[in-house]
């Protein structure tokens, strides 16, 4: 595709970036985030947000270089070889199976504010499974409902949201601000796991310079497309964040649903369960549209890249990959049964460090590259990439060490995969 002629439009992009990084996070973490830090959750936030904004302009920069679809995975092939690319997009392909994982966690957890009987294992174990077979079974008889889905989800989520800030503000503004608790009775402060657990929150981004094509004069636009969404982005958050502690005071440390339950001290139990039914949809449409894009970006491997076997890359007569779809839905259903939430929410912030690290090192290496297009400048040349460098180093050592087991095992799980295909080819 030439320079220029993508689909998307800034306004578009912008819509679609606010998108793809608003999870289920913002619904289930406020109470995590408070037990953390108490009111300097707030500042986790507004930290997080500011220096994953310092990471999306090593993406923008690259993106004003190398307007090809991929992100990280691309940039990383163009810096460092194939080898090095293919490890990317394995982790790519990783990351996506733990979204869905992720989302149908959330699914589960939200379904539990309607039918306790949810937590039981049994329950949630056959429920998991039927969900992901559902799921399994859309995909295989092709996308034509994808699109759908994934604009129901965006907009449940996005009209939640709202919902919440106006109808929380209005409620506080006839109120008055009695309801706050003191200061003293809030939170453990532990500051560094806050700020961790808050970048999670941000994570998505990095999906935006993966459909690079689709965007109009991409070069241009990302970059300011990028810096207007976590702006955005931050804000929601932060606003999201300060109500639910006003609403719910101490108590939100017990809560599991904590802007559920904040809605419901303004409108009553109806608030509680339009808020837990949007939550529903909204989860459950994210993991599906996950599901769709993430064994195509595996099958591509494969039939494009032929960087893994074949195999992976055969389709069924709908058009379904369905290797690919089986080894994203089965590997999905080993983590949601094996993970909580917040271990799934730390193997999603590994695996996008791991793609973060690469896309800077990438920088550093091109950034002068005279068969590049000079693209855009950051201010202070490599100072930037630098300092997002000694930022992922510091995030990368707040992991357990289970966490950096099945991160490392993937990565040689990958690499068996590549040499064993490489060798037969």
């Amino acid at each position: 595709m030439k320079k220029g002629t993508g689909t998307l439009s800034f306004n578009s992009v912008l819509l679609l970036g606010i998108n793809s990084i608003i999870g289920s996070g913002i619904f289930l973490l406020p109470s995590t985030l408070f037990k953390a830090a108490g009111w300097a959750s707030l500042v986790a936030i507004g930290l997080a947000g500011l220096a994953t904004l310092m990471i999306a302009m090593n993406y923008a920069v690259m993106a004003s270089k190398i307007d090809t679809d991929g992100g990280a995975w691309v940039y990383t092939s163009q810096a460092f070889g194939l080898h090095a690319g293919f490890q990317i997009g394995w982790l790519s392909w990783f990351l996506g199976v733990i979204t869905i994982s992720t989302e149908i966690v959330a699914f589960l957890t939200t379904l539990g504010g309607f039918w306790p009987q949810v937590h039981q294992r049994w329950v949630y174990a056959t429920l998991a499974l039927g969900l992901l077979g559902g799921i399994l079974l859309l995909n295989y008889f092709g996308p034509s409902t994808m699109k759908v889905i994934d604009n129901l989800a965006s907009a449940t989520k996005i009209g939640l949201i709202l919902l919440f800030l106006i109808a929380g503000s209005l409620f506080l503004g006839r109120q008055g601000l009695a309801v706050i608790t003191p200061i003293s009775q809030l939170g453990q402060h532990d500051f560094s796991q806050a700020f961790t657990t808050a970048f999670y929150m941000f994570t998505g981004f990095s999906f935006l310079p993966v459909a690079a094509q689709q965007i109009r004069h991409a070069e241009k636009v990302l970059p300011k497309a990028l810096l207007v969404v976590m702006l955005v982005v931050t804000l929601l958050y932060l606003l999201t964040q300060w109500l639910t502690i006003l609403l719910l005071g101490a108590a939100i440390s017990a809560e599991k649903l904590p802007v559920a339950a904040a809605l419901m001290q303004v409108l009553g139990v109806a608030g509680r369960g339009l808020m837990l039914a949007g939550m529903l949809v909204s989860t459950l449409g994210v993991a599906i549209a996950v599901s769709f894009d993430t064994p195509v970006g595996l099958a591509s491997l494969a039939t494009e890249k032929k960087l893994l076997p074949r195999e992976f890359g055969r389709q069924n007569r709908f058009g379904a990959p369905v290797v690919a779809l089986s080894a994203t839905i089965g590997l999905a259903a080993i983590l949601v049964l094996s993970g909580s939430y917040l271990f799934l929410v730390n193997l999603i912030i590994l695996s996008a460090f791991v793609q973060y690290l690469a896309t800077v090192f990438a920088l550093l290496k091109l950034q002068h590259d005279p068969t590049l297009p000079a693209g855009i400048q950051l201010w202070g040349g490599r100072t930037l990439p630098i300092l997002s460098l000694v930022l992922l180093a510091y995030l990368v050592c707040q992991f357990n060490w289970v966490t950096y087991v099945i991160g490392l095992g993937f990565v040689g799980l990958g690499e068996l995969v590549y040499w064993l295909d490489q060798r037969r080819r």
